[in-house]
């Protein structure tokens, strides 16, 4: 028995000695070299373009660049960020709000898995087979072109599918279907040790929970399988606005009583429906909108009640689409598939709270009447949507909270608070993380009975980890934190709020 276990360590041993080739070079970038790591270095030429964030106020600059084609790949990078000891952050599309696919601070190593980009439906089961480098406009468009159906997900067709999927995924079909997350069947995963892992519920159990609202910090997907849907043959979007003086006595009211008008309906809201608030106090725009997966008749009957309750001096907007072409309204009329290097960039701060419960008469009169008084603050531009998720009809709110890391599942509206530079270039002013902050606080501290909740897909990379982790993660971070030991012992899989930093 002792000579068997002997040979069996003996053996062991030999794996690991032939998986380090013995002329391994002794800086990291030498070992990628060894491995035949396709690689993108600082003093290479298109080294600045692919390490330019979307969001330009959070710029960082990895210690080198990997660009694999395949898992192999993904798992040699791995290992020798693990030789080398440095932390490793993957990128799928890069829209981060904190630049956390480059790694949040100077010197990681970022894998950049845009040449993953395999899409198929299977013809039986219709279960997609998604590479995780593509973006939303190439799936959607994608998927529909191969089968005439769909899967929940985002409206910006430019956010890659890794990170959306992974903490979460909200789009106009979620409250049909369930969130991004909720769909995914199957991954294949590279984990922090380089082995290459099939990942579902009845395979590595402990892992797909985590990685379904934890993901970046337990390992790097390279492939993923989703439950798809029958497109709907049509959609309504719709609209109704009102533009409205901020120094009016009677502004706050208003936007209070839509915003009650609202919630009242979204409570029984069925589940084809959905509808967001979208304000820009500086234009006095406010507004109510959203899709509705039907017919134009059957909106107009369903919609009534809630038409009903508004105050009738606003205009509206209503038009019904063909899926896909509402599709592509809905992410800015451009077109859906995207390239494999994308160039689009803005300057911004933003943070988000997640409520899950009606908002009080007092909160949204403190939330409205900071808008009023804050409208104007130049150099800065800033908006607040607000986005329905839950109601007793919601499959958001319908699934299993035990099935997944995904923490903010009870959520009945998540806003989304955002400034930027107004499309002018320059440094973002310190003042708008104050004006942000405060923002928030107006809505939160006016309701202080309610615990808000933070969804991590609209990261702040502002607050503290132990912030960052109560507000994202809640009760599910203890189990996290001891899975990221087991899986990731070393954090290699790191940026500045990953599990494990506190």
């Amino acid at each position: 028995m002792v000579k068997f276990k002997s040979i069996v360590a003996l053996l062991g041993f030999t794996r690991l000695a032939l998986s380090i080739p013995a002329d391994l070079d002794t800086t990291l970038v030498g070992c990628l070299s060894t491995y035949n790591v396709p690689t993108i270095s600082p003093s290479d030429a298109d080294y600045a373009p692919t390490v330019s964030p979307y969001n330009l106020r959070t710029p960082f600059f990895p210690v080198d660049v990997a660009v694999p084609t395949t898992a192999a790949h993904v798992s040699s990078a791995l290992k020798c960020a693990q030789k080398f000891q440095a932390k490793v952050a993957a990128r799928s599309g890069g829209h981060s709000y904190a630049a956390f696919g480059l790694g949040g601070v100077n010197g990681s190593l970022m894998i950049d898995m845009k040449k993953f980009r395999e899409l198929s439906v299977d013809p039986n089961t219709y279960v997609a087979t998604v590479g995780a480098g593509l973006r939303l406009g190439d799936i959607a468009s994608g998927i529909y072109n191969i089968s005439a159906r769909a899967l929940p997900h985002g409206v910006c067709p430019g956010v890659g599918i890794s990170g959306h999927a992974l903490h979460g995924g909200f789009g106009f079909t979620s409250r049909m279907w369930g969130t991004t997350l909720d769909n995914v069947i199957e991954m294949e995963v590279v984990l922090a040790s380089g082995d290459i892992v099939t990942v579902s519920k009845d395979t590595n159990p402990d892992l797909f929970w985590a990685l379904r609202g934890a993901g970046s910090s337990f390992g790097i997907v390279t492939t993923f399988k989703f439950k798809t849907y029958p497109a709907p043959n049509s959609g309504v979007n719709w609209a109704w606005r009102w533009t409205l003086d901020n120094n009016a006595a009677d502004t706050v009211e208003k936007k209070v009583k839509i915003f009650q008008a609202m919630q009242d309906y979204a409570v029984n809201a069925p589940s084809n429906i959905a509808f967001r608030m979208f304000t820009l106090p500086a234009e006095g725009h406010y507004e109510v909108s959203g899709v509705y997966w039907g017919s134009l008749a059957d909106f107009n009957t369903t919609i009534a009640p809630l038409i009903a309750s508004f105050p009738q001096d606003g205009t509206s907007d209503v038009r019904e689409y063909g899926f896909i072409d509402l599709l592509v309204v809905l992410g800015g009329a451009g077109q859906l598939p995207q390239p494999e290097n994308y160039n689009q960039h803005n300057t911004f701060f933003a943070k988000s709270i997640v409520s899950p419960t009606k908002l009080t008469s007092e909160a949204l009169t403190s939330f409205f009447t900071f808008h009023s008084e804050n409208a104007d603050k130049p150099p800065l531009s800033w908006w607040v949507l607000a986005d329905l998720y839950g109601g007793q009809y919601s499959q958001i709110s319908a699934q299993n909270p035990a099935d997944s890391s995904y923490y903010v599942r009870d959520s009945f509206f998540t806003f989304q608070l955002y400034s930027d530079l107004g499309g002018a270039t320059g440094t973002y002013p310190p003042s708008g993380f104050d004006l942000m902050n405060e923002l928030s606080r107006s809505l939160t501290d006016a309701q202080p009975e309610t615990k808000f909740q933070a969804y991590p897909n609209y990261v702040d990379p502002t607050l503290s980890p132990e912030e960052a982790h109560e507000l994202y993660y809640g009760t599910n971070y203890p189990r996290l934190k001891e899975l990221k030991a087991v899986y990731d012992p070393t954090l290699l899989l790191w940026n500045p709020q990953a599990i494990g930093t506190s």
